[in-house]
């Protein structure tokens, strides 16, 4: 059996921004034995399955338990590989739980000191009273929570990494062990512990052309505030480490640097440290570091001038604890420069040789030859997961890119 470092996992996951918990995963998992055929548990290459948007956050340690547990029997159960995708920062399933059981110990959205703003306090007594709502464009604008998460607010990494631990790390850290006494250690292909990690800001929206969320379904038709366009998130974060504008003015002086380009680089920092605290959590429970990934855009080892806060610089994906992954794809919008991405990478951890495509699509690429050269980009450059969204269900109903799955069953046969 090839020893679990040195298997390439190609993940498929399914579509939809609003795609939760359900009956989903065992027909995705029937499509993708239909498709690519039985895991051969000696293979160096094989497919997994991606269980999307593991809301921790917005759920209690109890429920995503069981949910994670529920993956892990099907896994078992149909011998394909899972790979877990959470949802650190969007609040998918925010205020949508079934009874209050459900709901995580702390509604994050709702604390004053976890959620994000887009000033200051002008005193200290009085903390801002404009809370933004999370707002992002993938295709259709969503708005699944009240309020952005503050993620460099000390209440919240805090609250963060012990909703992790007790409802991902722990069970995870279980499920191996019994994996590797039956020698199934292949049946855990990974986690994604970022998605597109960032701190919002709204700065190229018009006032004059508001959004209007049409997911989840319980903010469908909810409209940006005026207030909310061209505002800029993460002052909570900065606040509740101790920074003011004050001290944001002197130290940018005191540092030769703009007092923006201060703001960014400490919320540069906030995401970079996000995303290692949450690595550390799984490493602190004996899960490998080769199976632990991040996940940020990439457009910033093509067009440095694009650098911001939801562009961050690669650096922010780089950690002792985890590989780093990005949205790739050159097609789209998120463009990517491997060589200069990988060189940006050894400049921070000299040591790491890896990275992830965390993010792609099957739509893209759906020809043999673009998908056979995709495929070789990634895997002979040192990638070890490569996950396709939107790719299933593989149904009669919605064919799928005959060229593209004969490429890929061409790469799974194949010998590294």
């Amino acid at each position: 059996m090839a020893s679990q470092k040195d298997i390439q996992y190609l993940i498929f996951e399914g579509g939809g921004p609003d795609e939760g918990p359900g009956p989903n995963q065992t027909i995705n998992i029937a499509s993708l034995k239909h498709t690519f055929g039985e895991i051969n548990p000696n293979a160096q290459r094989m497919y997994a399955y991606g269980k999307q948007q593991v809301r921790f956050l917005t759920r209690s340690s109890a429920f995503i338990r069981s949910e994670i547990e529920a993956a892990f029997d099907l896994a078992e159960y149909t011998n394909v590989p899972l790979f877990i995708h959470i949802d650190p920062i969007y609040g998918w399933g925010a205020d949508e739980e079934s009874s209050a059981v459900d709901a995580p110990v702390i509604k994050y959205w709702k604390n004053e000191t976890m959620r994000e703003w887009i000033e200051f306090p002008s005193n200290r007594s009085q903390l801002p009273s404009r809370i933004p709502r999370t707002w992002f464009n993938w295709g259709p604008w969503c708005s699944p929570s009240s309020a952005f998460p503050a993620i460099g607010a000390p209440n919240f990494i805090n609250f963060s990494i012990m909703q992790f631990n007790e409802s991902i790390g722990k069970p995870l850290a279980k499920w191996i062990i019994r994996l590797n006494q039956q020698n199934k250690s292949y049946l855990f292909a990974g986690i994604n512990i970022g998605w597109e990690t960032s701190i919002l800001n709204y700065r190229q929206i018009d006032p004059a052309h508001l959004p209007i969320a049409e997911w989840p379904l319980n903010a469908r038709n909810i409209t940006m505030l005026e207030w909310e366009a061209g505002a800029q998130l993460g002052y909570a974060s900065l606040y509740w480490q101790g920074w003011t504008e004050e001290k944001l003015v002197n130290q940018a002086q005191i540092r030769n640097m703009t007092r923006n380009d201060l703001f960014d680089l400490l919320c540069y920092e906030a995401i970079h440290n996000y995303l290692q605290n949450l690595a550390k959590v799984c490493v602190d429970n004996n899960i490998l570091r080769e199976h632990i990934f991040t996940h940020i855009v990439p457009m910033a080892s093509v067009n440095s001038s694009r650098i911001e806060t939801t562009v961050p610089p690669i650096w922010t994906a780089v950690n002792s604890y985890s590989i780093p992954g990005f949205t790739m794809d050159n097609r789209g919008a998120a463009v990517y420069n491997l060589t200069e991405l990988k060189h940006e990478i050894a400049v921070i951890d000299p040591s790491q040789s890896h990275f992830a495509v965390s993010e792609s699509y099957l739509f893209n690429y759906g020809d043999e030859e673009s998908m056979r050269n995709n495929l070789a980009e990634a895997f002979d450059n040192g990638c070890l997961i490569k996950a396709i969204y939107g790719a299933l269900p593989f149904a009669s109903e919605d064919p799928q890119p005959e060229g593209a799955i004969k490429a890929i069953r061409q790469w799974l046969n194949a010998t590294i």
